[in-house]
């Protein structure tokens, strides 16, 4: 049965406590890299074929960690770049986001689905990432490690296992995780999360 394992990247290095969004230069941190190899040394016993990754430095230091533990490729796919929902925000200390966005930060944190403004909806970032693993289930790999970041992994859980992406700030997955996604024909059923 197809497997897929959503993983969001190990820890950033961010002192300033920026939005970093589609920034270059956050790369992870000593814990991060700590976090990339934990995650490859768990998923080291499970069958692997590929790993897919956003094009952003983080994911791909995540990716490339994970891929030497099973000696599989890693593949970047830009479809599973960081949203681009508020861009506005890039760059902003999130301190001074909570200050001059505070209604745009209320309405995300409440159901980021129905923020104003946003240049990019949450559909549609669930969308790009449902179809990048589609495509690359239906070209013959079964089990696939796809790594990403916080929001769009969320997005591309709920898309795949049918729930409403209203729940995107509900239980989010954590640096490093593994969601343990299995196709049961129709829908992908979440088996596990590490």
């Amino acid at each position: 049965m197809p497997t897929v394992y959503l993983i969001r990247h190990g820890e950033v290095a961010n002192p300033n406590h920026v939005c970093y969004a589609t920034m270059p230069g956050f790369n992870l941190s000593p814990l991060g890299v700590l976090q990339a190899h934990a995650t490859g040394r768990h998923l080291a016993d499970h069958p692997l074929d590929l790993v897919l990754t956003s094009p952003l430095a983080r994911a791909v230091q995540t990716a490339t960690a994970i891929g030497r533990h099973h000696d599989v490729p890693v593949q970047v796919d830009d479809r599973l770049i960081e949203t681009g929902q508020l861009p506005h925000w890039t760059g902003m200390r999130w301190d001074d986001i909570a200050r001059v966005h505070a209604d745009e930060l209320a309405q995300y944190l409440e159901d980021a689905t129905r923020v104003e403004g946003s240049v990019e909806t949450i559909d549609e970032i669930a969308e790009r990432g449902t179809r990048a693993i589609g495509e690359t289930v239906a070209n013959g790999h079964d089990h696939v490690a796809v790594v990403g970041h916080q929001d769009a992994t969320q997005a591309a859980r709920l898309a795949l296992s049918g729930r409403p992406l209203s729940e995107l700030r509900l239980d989010p997955p954590p640096h490093a995780a593994v969601i343990t996604l299995v196709s049961s024909g129709a829908r992908w059923v979440e088996q596990s999360v590490w």
